[in-house]
């Protein structure tokens, strides 16, 4: 496989989830927006559900990051391809532990 194919392997995994990265911003700024329109309008805002998004989201790029793993080491051994499933495990993990620590101080509030 020539060098330049190789690049273009270990690149799609991390540009596919600074895509995703920037989707989801945007997809926050609109409900942000949105609610802000609604109480200034006089109605009650939604109830966010931002712990439940950002644990599905966890989740998803934890899976994706250990499948890509699993298929570069299977492909090509040890080498820098692995960056490609590196990166959204990292990622996933990242947000997993943020969850469980801003979720547990959630939990605690509510009590």
């Amino acid at each position: 496989m020539s060098q330049s194919a190789q690049v273009l392997i270990a690149l799609l995994p991390m540009v596919s989830v600074v895509i995703v990265g920037v989707l989801y911003f945007f997809y926050l700024l609109w409900e942000y927006r949105k609610a802000r329109m609604l109480i200034e309008k006089g109605h009650k805002a939604p109830p966010s559900h931002f712990n439940e998004r950002l644990l599905l989201i966890g989740i998803v790029a934890l899976c994706v990051g250990i499948g890509l793993l699993v298929f570069f080491l299977l492909k090509g051994g040890f080498s820098d391809a692995l960056l490609g499933g590196i990166l959204p495990t990292a990622t996933g993990l990242g947000i997993l532990i943020y969850y469980r620590i801003v979720g547990g101080a959630d939990r605690q509030q509510g009590e």
